[in-house]
């Protein structure tokens, strides 16, 4: 009876885990093609934008982010930039200050409150038809507007996410290939209906399905925005002709810290979605349990699989789980050795391991309790320039 037990829990588990990750995007790759419909697009299409940026401590990068965003092939007229300090103690007001353009506004909180206060408190106030969501560390290629809003001339999208491509002080090939895989699943959600999640330094919304979020959400507005959009029914599409550009930290802590802050996010949102767990809700259904929810959980599923691989290899179960223990022990201990064994497969089994151990950290982050959004600065490489 132990032995059926263990065994349903193993092979449970090590099928969704592999549903996330393989078989949903075979599924999707081939529901898209049978039931998707792209989002209509107007190139002419030129709404007014207000470009919304979130800011703390931010004086080693604002000034050059402002003359990106105003340097954009848009027209001038429709574009304005609302930089949304949150009680910085640095020199990024006065920096903002010193542009001397009038379509870059200022905006400081009462009191500090992360950035889901900044966007719940600022957002509402901007006077235009879309709002662009960025970070400041985000920098935009000239054309990244221009194609992310023609998809607003379609009355049915209520939002539109661009891709951000990673610059690396070194090629690191397993964060391109991963994030080319999740731009490639939302390319394909949007086809069936949304993607449910954007990347969180680059996105819009129509102005008018806009709604704040809730007070305290930690590092999870990129998730929290774009289901609004969908429960208001409307629809959140993503465009991978619409590229912005981040650079990324190469200290391991802190990028570490950052997936840990992401992951307690994750799971913060997932109490806060749970009515996205009915079927009735169609596509949107299908796309958020399938890749968000089952990849939010994977760090359980590899535990029940482990523990339950265990005890069935040592409690006499079939030598199968014995063999396959032993395969993941070693696998592990590869992939603990990536820096000496630098090899692409390596690197990415540590990649793999090291996201979900994050994940992992994360929910007990959550359980915790989580008070405050509040956020410090993410150590960047712009740092080491100034």
């Amino acid at each position: 009876m132990l032995i059926a037990a263990l065994q349903i829990v193993f092979w449970l588990s090590l099928f969704l885990l592999v549903y996330s990750y393989a078989l949903y995007p075979l599924l999707l790759s081939l529901f898209a093609r049978l039931f998707g419909r792209p989002a209509a697009a107007d190139e002419s299409y030129f709404p007014r934008v207000g470009v919304v940026v979130p800011v703390y401590n931010e004086e080693a990068v604002v000034r050059r982010k402002i003359e990106n965003l105003l340097a954009l092939d848009y027209p001038k007229d429709k574009l304005s930039v609302w930089i949304g300090s949150d009680c910085s103690t640095d020199a990024t007001h006065e920096i903002v200050g010193s542009i001397g353009d009038p379509r870059v506004h200022l905006w400081v909180a009462p009191a500090r409150g992360g950035k889901t206060e900044v966007i719940n408190k600022l957002a509402p106030q901007v006077p235009v038809e879309v709002l662009m969501f960025t970070d400041a560390n985000t920098m935009h290629r000239p054309d990244s507007l221009r194609k992310m809003v023609r998809h607003f001339a379609d009355p049915s999208v209520g939002g539109v996410g661009g891709h951000i491509e990673h610059l690396f002080a070194r090629k690191e090939f397993v964060e391109v290939l991963y994030r080319s895989f999740e731009s490639r699943q939302k390319v394909l959600e949007s086809r069936l209906h949304s993607t449910i999640s954007a990347y969180g330094g680059f996105y819009s919304v129509r102005k008018e399905m806009f709604r704040p979020i809730q007070y305290n959400a930690y590092s999870n507005d990129d998730v929290l925005i774009p289901m609004n959009i969908i429960r208001n029914h409307g629809r959140m599409i993503f465009d991978a002709a619409a590229v912005s550009e981040e650079e990324t930290t190469e200290n391991i802590k802190h990028e570490f810290s950052r997936r840990i802050r992401i992951g307690a996010g994750n799971f913060q949102a997932f109490f806060w979605l749970l009515d996205f767990q009915n079927p009735l809700k169609g596509w949107p259904w299908f796309c958020y349990v399938s890749h968000k929810a089952t990849r939010w959980f994977s760090p359980f599923f590899i535990l029940f699989a482990a523990l339950s691989c265990a005890a069935l290899a040592f409690a006499g179960g079939p030598g199968f789980y014995a063999v396959l223990f032993y395969a993941a022990v070693f696998l592990t201990a590869v992939a603990l050795s990536h820096r000496i064994i630098p090899l692409p497969p390596v690197r990415a089994l540590n990649y793999f391991i090291t996201m979900n151990a994050a994940l992992f950290a994360g929910f007990f982050r959550y359980v915790s309790g989580i008070r405050s959004a509040a956020w410090s600065r993410t150590e960047r490489p712009v740092d080491k320039k100034k």
